[in-house]
């Protein structure tokens, strides 16, 4: 049987992919690198070994010893562990010749050092399933047409924070930007902005130029949660290119929390800020 190697992160997203690949015939081998691994990993991996970020080399050592070729990486890694002193200097020997030290650069730079090793990595959307939703309202509302002008805005917005590598998400409230996303992440800017305005619009893109083999954005029921605390009114995610972690029970939220959420994509963006600047005319 085939090896499938998992780096996991924190949260439920390694047991769908882990999930996801078994079915497809894959015996799969989990390389948790978070001191916390859904219970679920444990039933279906067939081996799992427990790497520190300050010992990463130590992964091309496991994936050689389990004659492993491919690996999918997938999960939370809080962006606050990589400014420990120890994780600093493991970075900077993977990544010393990147001209930043933002999440995508670090993650090309150890998808290159994998690759030297004859080892490639898979594109996440294929052990992701419906987990990816196509553009659209998701859940059983709908967003009105103030709400649609702020994520049209937003949705640009963001895209220009994303090329920059800034971050993926802003949180906009009547055409203004209220907060932006950075090295805290998403569910911290969305608590942020609930401390300046009630009632915003939370928008979240992929990278520009989006590897799916890492990082792509994702949201589930604890952004739904954040967001019920910040007074926030609807999320838009980027369709085709956004995760959302148990999709069925984080829309049944949202609905009970009277938070639309929608996907987006470039058209429908570009759409709405079409018929606004008509509309202003």
């Amino acid at each position: 049987m085939k090896k499938l190697g998992l780096i996991a992160g924190e949260g439920e997203l390694p047991a769908v992919m882990a999930r996801n690949a078994s079915k497809k015939g894959l015996e799969v081998v989990v390389i948790s690198v978070s001191e916390e691994l859904d219970p679920e990993v444990a039933d279906i991996a067939s081996g799992i070994h427990r790497v520190d970020l300050d010992d990463m080399s130590r992964v091309r050592e496991i994936l050689r010893n389990e004659g492993i070729s491919e690996v999918a990486m997938i999960g939370k890694v809080w962006r606050k562990e990589t400014y420990k002193p120890s994780v600093e200097e493991a970075i900077e020997r993977i990544a010393h010749t990147e001209p930043d030290r933002a999440d995508v650069s670090l993650l090309a730079a150890f998808v290159r050092d994998l690759r030297r090793a004859g080892i490639s990595v898979a594109n996440q959307l294929e052990y992701l399933g419906d987990a990816v939703p196509d553009a659209g309202v998701l859940g059983h509302l709908g967003p009105s047409p103030a709400e649609w002008e702020d994520i049209s805005f937003g949705f640009n917005k963001a895209k220009v924070i994303s090329e920059a590598g800034i971050g993926q998400t802003v949180i906009v409230k009547n055409l203004s930007v209220v907060a932006v996303e950075a090295a805290e992440g998403t569910d911290e800017a969305i608590s942020r902005a609930g401390r300046l305005a009630r009632g915003c619009v939370v928008v979240k893109v992929a990278w520009q130029d989006q590897d799916k083999r890492f990082d792509i954005p994702t949201v589930g029921p604890d952004t739904i949660d954040v967001m019920r605390a910040a007074g926030a009114r609807v999320l838009a995610i980027e369709a085709g290119r956004t995760i959302i972690v148990r999709r069925e029970d984080t829309l049944a939220f949202a609905d009970e929390s009277q938070i639309p959420v929608v996907a987006v994509g470039e058209v429908e963006a570009f759409e709405h800020n079409d018929k606004r600047r008509r509309s202003v005319r």
